[in-house]
């Protein structure tokens, strides 16, 4: 008898637990959408969401608040090291727009293609985000 009740309190417990994080799982879908808007890959820096755009010799980066809302960039200062078909390259993001930096370079944007990013927007300190072309 005691067994029946420790085994039906541990599979209520297994149920609870993920029940709960399906909860907090739904609940941050909302508060932070990661979708990408301009047809790119969202990754997450310290603190914004930012959403590359990578075509062969052009990089596009959008800057968003952690809510979703457009960062304004003028004043950004930006690079990108593209780590493509075994070489490496620098390029500099100029702004493009209110919340878009862009650059370009001779590299292909080619799956496997690496492009580590760094942003100081004005104001706030420098930050890093990793992208992985699929």
């Amino acid at each position: 008898m005691f067994k029946k009740v420790l085994l039906g309190l541990a599979a209520m417990l297994a149920a609870s637990s993920l029940a709960f994080a399906h909860d907090d799982h739904d609940h941050d879908n909302h508060a932070h959408d990661h979708a990408p808007k301009h047809g790119g890959i969202v990754e997450h820096s310290s603190h914004h969401h930012l959403e590359l755009v990578a075509e062969d010799g052009t990089l596009r980066l959008y800057v968003t608040d952690e809510q979703g809302k457009p960062e304004p960039v003028e004043g950004a200062k930006a690079t990108a090291t593209v780590l493509s078909e075994g070489k490496t390259e620098a390029v500099t993001l100029a702004h493009a727009g209110e919340n878009r930096l862009e650059g370009n370079g001779s590299f292909k944007a080619a799956k496997g293609t690496t492009v580590v990013v760094t942003l100081t927007l004005p104001g706030h300190e420098a930050e890093q985000a990793r992208f992985r072309l699929d």
